[in-house]
């Protein structure tokens, strides 16, 4: 028997702190009717979806980014709030969704994205934290610190002469092959990362210096999301000069060539959203760390684990 009501697409829009969010997600219709019925499940749902578009738009720090943040510093909530000097309810709430203010917002982006912040954050509070506390951050920071080995760019090449690379074998394939589909900047992004992973792996250096950042579509090097955003396609039909100066040189390096070609071939058949989900796979260096950039330590011991393809 069918049920009375059934549940499609529904786009809406959501007014938050003054800002306005369309978004569309499942919702429940009567079936005869064709009305909108309440659900409280489902209008959630929307709801969150809104609240995570303001929160990456005016880049507020995520309940998932402190719990993983707790979970990697070892503190309960009640040991972040106390390193905090806030009260115990206000981590709680954060954690449940509540926005931070503007001021405890930009302390916890800074404290989960850069640990000397965290260093210089409790050098002058030491006396007001339990020594339980105090033995976790000192822990932690020592950790990092002996973790902390000199990775150096060890190729003669920057992250967009790598993106030509790619760029100018997608070129030649778009003339060669109907069934070929232009390069997009979301591809090519997780191209160079798994290239990133598997050179550091390999020679202990960096492939480039471009730094890679988590964002809400996994990982990205920056400087290639810099040149190329608001692009999807970055392959026109006539390719500027310097891209083919740029995929000569690096044929010339053997080493590299080999592993963007490998690169290249492995994930030829993926999608773009396909590489996306890879990335965001539990525990994986996106996973860990959300927002900032991506340690290219956590980018190493994955790879050298063979966690990442």
């Amino acid at each position: 028997m069918n049920q009375p009501y059934i549940i499609k697409d529904h786009t809406n829009t959501f007014l938050i702190r003054g800002k306005e969010y369309k978004v569309t997600a499942p919702a429940k219709f009567d079936r005869r009717t064709g009305e909108l019925i309440p659900d409280q499940r489902l209008d959630d749902a929307a709801v969150a979806l809104a609240n995570a578009k303001y929160r990456q738009e005016m880049d507020i720090v995520s309940p998932e980014e402190i719990k993983k943040y707790r979970a990697r510093m070892n503190l309960s909530q009640r040991e972040l709030a106390d390193l905090m000097g806030w009260s115990p309810t206000t981590i709680a709430l954060y954690e449940t969704g509540a926005f931070p203010s503007e001021s405890n917002n930009r302390i916890l982006k800074a404290l989960i994205n850069d640990d000397d912040f965290l260093a210089s954050f409790i050098s002058p509070n030491q006396q007001n934290l339990s020594k339980k506390i105090v033995k976790k951050m000192t822990s932690y920071l020592s950790d990092r610190k002996a973790g902390d080995t000199s990775l150096k760019h060890n190729t003669e090449f920057t992250a967009l002469q790598l993106t030509n690379w790619f760029r100018v074998r997608n070129y030649f394939s778009l003339k060669t092959d109907p069934n070929a589909e232009e390069l997009t900047q979301m591809k090519v992004v997780k191209l160079l990362y798994f290239a990133f992973g598997r050179w550091i792996a390999k020679t202990g250096g960096e492939l480039f210096t471009s730094k890679i950042i988590a964002m809400p579509y996994g990982p990205v090097v920056e400087d290639v999301h810099k040149k190329y955003n608001g692009r999807r396609g970055i392959v026109p039909q006539t390719l500027e000069k310097s891209a083919f100066e740029d995929f000569n040189l690096v044929q010339s390096d053997r080493k590299i060539a080999d592993l963007l070609r490998k690169v290249d071939n492995d994930f030829r058949g993926y999608t773009a959203a396909g590489l996306v989900h890879l990335t965001h796979r539990k525990g994986s260096p996106w996973d860990v760390t959300r927002s900032g950039v991506i340690a290219p330590q956590l980018i190493k011991k994955t790879f050298d684990q063979h966690q990442e393809m």
